[in-house]
């Protein structure tokens, strides 16, 4: 009993550690820029010299080590990671948000499905909350950022790295893959970005890489995940399909989607959230402090906020939150 109390005790000092951390880094990526400086005034020099000099002369990504808000270190390729970088972690508003969800409501002994998990910055945070008993399957279709994701996750237990394209059957994908500044917007389907100011005179690289459903991967691997996380630049539709047989699963609890406004090209958003109606799963958005609320209307929450873009998490009908 008492070895409980203590295991149930450090659990909850080390969420309330990472949810400080986080509002440290919320209050300096809503700063200025003396704010930045002063949070990490050596990394902040560097990478601002990197990003704004360096890189666009000679156009070359720098691998830098990045620590990380809940320990440890991971790679990033500077400019593209430099967030990380700078702050410890993904400092978009929303994704601080996604952060705070998961440290509230992972727990040790879960496991994780990352679904376009670029540098594992978010793989790396969900392996932390679960624990050495709990797994993290990281899918990444991106060559030079699996890469990258390989280095991060080497060594570090409960974590594998797939190379793949989540999809809604098993084959092969074409996949287009853009320079690292950009690299968040690999994807299966390019012709979303076509009127975008900074795809203008960049020219993806199209690879050919396996695709999976996620159902099959999973068994496959022997993992069958309480949380998804799907962040794939216009696949969103085909991703959800390949999950028929988790919905029902008994570990489905979460899954969280980044959803794009109706001026971004949302269509397979679209497709994804009807998807998951069918199967009785109902969209939240996330609170400032990790909390849910129910989203029953996502393009109109979007409009309401302001906002171009937002992670929400879906679960199951009646299920509490």
């Amino acid at each position: 009993m008492w070895t409980f109390g203590y295991n149930r005790k450090r659990l909850m000092n080390k969420r309330q550690a990472y949810l400080h951390a986080l509002a440290a880094i919320e209050k300096a990526a809503r700063g200025s820029h003396l704010h930045r400086l002063a949070f990490a005034p050596g990394r902040y020099l560097w990478g601002m010299l990197h990003s704004k000099l360096l890189y666009p002369v000679n156009g070359r990504s720098r691998r830098q080590q990045a620590p990380l808000f809940f320990g440890g270190v991971m790679e990033v390729l500077l400019p593209a990671g430099l967030d990380i970088y700078l702050l410890s972690a993904k400092s978009h508003d929303s994704e601080i948000r996604l952060a705070r969800f998961m440290a509230l409501h992972l727990a040790k002994g879960m496991n994780m499905l990352d679904v376009g998990a670029h540098f594992g910055f978010f793989s790396r945070l969900g392996a932390a909350l679960m624990e050495e008993e709990g797994r993290v399957l990281a899918v990444e279709a991106a060559s030079s950022t699996y890469e990258v994701l390989q280095r991060n996750i080497a060594g570090q237990p409960g974590i594998e790295g797939i190379r793949a394209a989540a999809s809604d059957a098993e084959g092969t994908a074409t996949f287009y893959e853009f320079p690292a500044l950009y690299s968040e917007y690999n994807t299966l389907e390019k012709g979303q970005f076509e009127d975008a100011a900074w795809k203008k005179d960049i020219h993806p690289k199209v690879t050919k890489v396996p695709a999976y459903r996620m159902d099959t991967l999973m068994e496959e691997q022997g993992l069958l995940a309480h949380f998804i996380k799907i962040d794939v630049e216009g696949a969103e539709a085909q991703v959800v399909a390949g999950l028929s047989n988790w919905f029902s699963s008994p570990n489905a609890r979460w899954l969280a989607m980044e959803f794009l406004a109706a001026a971004r090209h949302n269509e397979s958003h679209r497709r994804a959230n009807a998807h998951l109606a069918e199967h009785g799963w109902q969209p939240f958005s996330i609170q400032a402090d990790g909390s849910l609320e129910p989203c029953p209307d996502i393009e109109a929450y979007l409009k309401n906020k302001g906002l171009d873009s937002d992670n929400i998490v879906f679960q199951p009908e009646g299920r509490p939150n």
